[in-house]
This record gives structure tokens, sequence and C-alpha cells, in this order.
């Protein structure tokens, strides 16, 4: 039998060469480029999403409850009896009602915070406004039995007055995340947005400094 010299030593056909020790530190440089890229990018999304998941959910909530409002006449009654029970004040999970009748498909949860839902955590409550008056001064912490109120026009004067007020609370979150979110839902005015290090007492989203912090947002009155 003839053989090339190729075939009887084993060696690599004429023509056949592989990846030099220079090719593969640049293919591994470009890699290492791309991802330094990228990987921040992603992150970033990821981030948006999360903040994005909260503000969708909170304008789920609303028109939950501008149906049940329709429905019922009246904030703080649960409309899956009959007839409907009227709820003392405050109600520490609302929308755990809004899920019995059927205008939520699921308790209040968002992406962002501690990811906990119940009456100490991420909720939908429902509080009194008596005593509260506009132009009382709108505080960051916000955990009693009686609102402060929202300064909806920006700066930290209370805006809204009658007898109910229905907010959406979200525990542990990262103070980057409230203020993203503030942003989202309030623009970045210079009377809406607040800078890291700095409460936020002013639109539909308030907080106080720190990480984690709670975030109060506002969802309606009555």
């Amino acid at each position: 039998m003839n053989c090339t010299p190729n075939q009887t030593n084993g060696s690599r056909p004429q023509g056949a060469r592989g990846f030099t020790l220079i090719e593969m530190i640049g293919v591994l440089a470009v890699i290492a480029i791309l991802a330094a890229l990228l990987v921040p990018k992603v992150f970033s999304a990821i981030s948006d999403a999360r903040v994005n998941n909260a503000a969708v959910s909170c304008d789920t909530v609303k028109t939950a409850l501008a149906d049940h409002y329709g429905k019922y006449g009246s904030l703080p009654v649960d409309g899956s009896t009959t007839p409907p029970t009227v709820l003392s004040l405050p109600v520490a999970q609302f929308d755990l009602v809004l899920l019995k009748e059927s205008l939520l498909d699921k308790p209040f949860a968002v992406k962002i915070g501690d990811g906990t839902s119940g009456a100490t955590n991420s909720r939908i409550q429902v509080l009194s406004l008596s005593g509260v008056n506009p132009g009382t001064t709108v505080t960051d912490a916000d955990t009693s039995t009686t609102s402060t109120g929202f300064a909806l026009s920006g700066g930290n004067t209370n805006s809204i007055t009658g007898s109910v007020l229905v907010e959406a609370v979200i525990t542990g979150v990262t103070e980057a995340d409230a203020q993203a979110l503030s942003q989202r839902i309030d623009g970045t005015g210079p009377d809406m947005s607040s800078a890291i290090g700095t409460h936020d007492v002013s639109g539909r989203v308030k907080y106080a400094t720190g990480s984690p912090t709670t975030v109060f947002i506002y969802l309606t009155h009555r």
C-alpha cells in the first residue's frame, strides 16, 4: 500500500491549522470587552423591569379601586358579602378585599422590595383622613393609622382632603429602587425627584432615606 508521509506519521494534513496563542488571546479580549459593555446593560434592564412591574401593579390596583367604587359607591366596604360589609378603618390589606370581589387576580405583590405581602409588609391599605387637612406637612415615615397625606403638587404640603385615603405600601425597598419608582410615577422634575440620601415626600410616591426603606404610593382618596 502506498501512503503519503502525512498519513504514515499521523501529522495534520497540509492546509489545516488551529488557533495560535495570539489569536486565542485576541478572541478572549473581544469577549471580555463585550461582557464589560453588555453585562451592566443587562442588569440595568432587569432593574428597570422590576421598577416598571411595581408601577404597573399600582395602576392595576387603581383600576380595581375605580371598579370597586363604581359598583359599591364606597371604598371601605367588602362587596363580597350580601349585603356589602362596611369595614372599620384602617384596613391593612384591602387588596385581599379586592381579591374576594374578583377585581384583582392575586394579592398585591411587586418585584422590588422584600417580596413579602402582609399586614405589616407590602399591601394596599385604606386609612382615615379624619383630622388631616390641606396645608399640613407631609412626613416621610407614614406608618400610623392616620395618614399625613400626599403633596401631589410638589413640595411637602398635603394637597388631598376627604375622609378616606388608599395607598400602596412596599417594604424592604432599596433607596435606588425607591428613587427609580418615584421618577417612573412622578417624573424627574425638581419638585418631584429627590437625590439619593434625601427624603422624598413630594408627589404620589414618598419614602424615607436609607436602604431598605418603605415606599408609600398614593392611589386614590374620597
